[in-house]
């Protein structure tokens, strides 16, 4: 009677123990850290002059360069884009056609583009209007990133963290070291922000499973996160 007692005993203790070993269990974050590569496919369909200027910088020699030098300034130079909302500081046709095409991927490449009238496409602004301070924002963060990846001086002080979110949750990234960032990712999607090369500590919530990383930026990577399975 007393080991039928032992072993209900010993069933129940073993069952309650099971449970809250399983239900203490914390979600863990899946992460995967790359050096960017941008691919023709990429540059193809996306409509990012990031990723159109990146896969130029990556491969200089492509049979195709003419294509994505005239996609890439026909994007910035739309009437629809961003970049060419009206604000304060223009930047002129012939000033991004020089960005584009005087550099060492470039050298020795015409840029073709349909001529016409030159109009000013403009990247900094100080407006009343949050609706233009956005813009602007987004504005200088685009002129700063091709800036960024024509750059061909080795010892530039600047590298950029690409952020894919692979969760349902958006993602408000903090990025803290000799200066503090904040990056926003939409859930399913991603971002990206230009830093200053050093030392930093990345921390995030994703869904439920908290995300907490030291990195050391010497260059361009891209983060993908995630829950783990």
């Amino acid at each position: 009677m007393k080991k039928i007692f032992l072993i209900i005993f010993l069933s129940i203790f073993s069952l309650g123990f099971s449970q809250k070993k399983k239900k203490g269990k914390a979600k863990v974050v899946a992460e995967k850290e790359t050096v960017i590569i941008y691919t023709e496919t990429e540059a193809e369909t996306s409509n990012e002059p990031r990723i159109i200027a990146g896969f130029l910088k990556q491969n200089p020699g492509h049979q195709r360069s003419d294509f994505f030098k005239k996609k890439l300034m026909t994007i910035i130079m739309a009437d629809n884009s961003a970049e060419a909302k009206p604000t304060i500081k223009p930047l002129s046709k012939s000033k991004i056609e020089k960005i584009v095409s005087n550099n060492e991927l470039n050298k020795g490449k015409d840029v073709a583009i349909n001529k016409s009238p030159e109009r000013n496409v403009n990247f900094a602004s100080v407006s009343s209007s949050s609706k233009k301070s956005e813009v602007s924002d987004k504005n200088k963060k685009t002129a700063a990133m091709l800036s960024h990846i024509f750059n061909d001086d080795p010892s530039d002080k600047e590298a950029y963290i690409n952020i894919k979110n692979r969760s349902n949750c958006r993602l408000i990234v903090k990025i803290s070291g000799k200066k503090y960032y904040n990056l926003d990712v939409p859930a399913k999607g991603q971002n990206f922000i230009l830093i200053d090369k050093g030392e930093y500590v990345l921390t995030t919530m994703v869904c439920d499973a908290k995300y907490s990383s030291l990195k050391r930026i010497s260059k361009d990577i891209e983060i993908q996160l995630d829950v783990a399975d």
